[in-house]
């Protein structure tokens, strides 16, 4: 594979064979689908290049592709906002796990441990420097049993943890949805109540799914990842404290606000190709 030009992503500037050929494979997975990125009203003008946010990444899926564009430098995310120092946040398991981890961390994944997450938003102690933004998806392992073709839901009533982590160190919250990511596996529901009390009390979600041609291969369906504009939070008096119950609830509420508008602005038609989808908010 002939590797993308990333010479302008110095923040992400490829050390090796290896990752120039592994980034030039994932960069190709962007036309499969096809995936594209869409800013909501006011979004890009908002977002400053120097900036930094809390990326909240929508639907789980069974895979939550979206979280690609923020990972790999030839996304379209990239092209607007080159060189943004950004890390992202993935289960504690994958890196217990030799070969994933390295995986991962080559797509400048770390662990989704609160402290790790805290170390990426807050400012380097030695030099003082501002940390980077961080992207996760909020769902986990929950969001992904629930994924269903043709339903567009998310699992926030109780999910406030990533906007507590936002308002500890004054980091805005973008909004991020990616739409068609629910059609690109058919899922089953047997065992279904089995399967939630393991990842509720174990942490281990298995979905059970078949993509194209009956393989793990996701269908080649369209993903649009709306991006919203960034919700700005007041900044705590020291970095790092731990907020109120009420600030909290205050703004995880603007956030399924948010999330809900810019889903309603670009929502696709339903079944009846008449009225369109709504996005439903559930709990764990």
């Amino acid at each position: 594979m002939t590797p993308p030009d990333t010479k302008r992503y110095s923040h992400f500037r490829q050390r090796n064979w290896v990752q120039d050929q592994s980034l030039a494979f994932w960069t190709s997975h962007f036309s499969y689908f096809p995936i594209t990125v869409k800013f909501g009203a006011g979004a890009k003008e908002a977002i400053d290049p120097n900036g930094q946010y809390l990326f909240a990444v929508h639907p789980h899926g069974i895979h939550c592709w979206p979280l690609n564009v923020f990972a790999f430098v030839t996304s379209a995310f990239f092209d607007a906002f080159p060189g943004m120092p950004i890390v992202g946040a993935a289960a504690t398991v994958m890196f217990k796990l030799p070969v994933i981890r390295e995986l991962f961390m080559t797509m400048h994944y770390r662990d989704a441990g609160r402290k790790t997450c805290e170390k990426v938003l807050g400012p380097d102690k030695k030099t003082g420097k501002q940390g980077s933004s961080l992207f996760i998806c909020t769902g986990g392992e929950a969001e992904s049993l629930q994924t269903a073709q043709g339903v567009d839901s998310v699992v926030l009533e109780g999910r406030t943890g990533f906007v507590r982590l936002a308002l500890s160190w004054g980091t805005p919250l973008v909004p991020v949805y990616g739409l068609g990511v629910t059609d690109l596996y058919t899922t089953y529901t047997f065992g279904a109540g089995a399967r939630r009390w393991l990842a509720k009390n174990f942490g281990v979600a298995l979905p059970l799914f078949t993509g194209r041609f009956g393989t793990p291969l996701p269908h080649q369906k369209p993903v649009t990842v709306l991006i919203g504009k960034p919700i700005e939070v007041p900044k705590p008096e020291t970095l790092g404290a731990k907020p109120s119950d009420a600030l909290v609830e205050e703004y995880h509420k603007k956030y399924i606000a948010a999330l809900t508008a810019l889903y309603d602005a670009h929502a696709p038609l339903a079944a009846d190709g008449k009225t369109k989808k709504k996005l439903h908010i559930s709990r764990p």
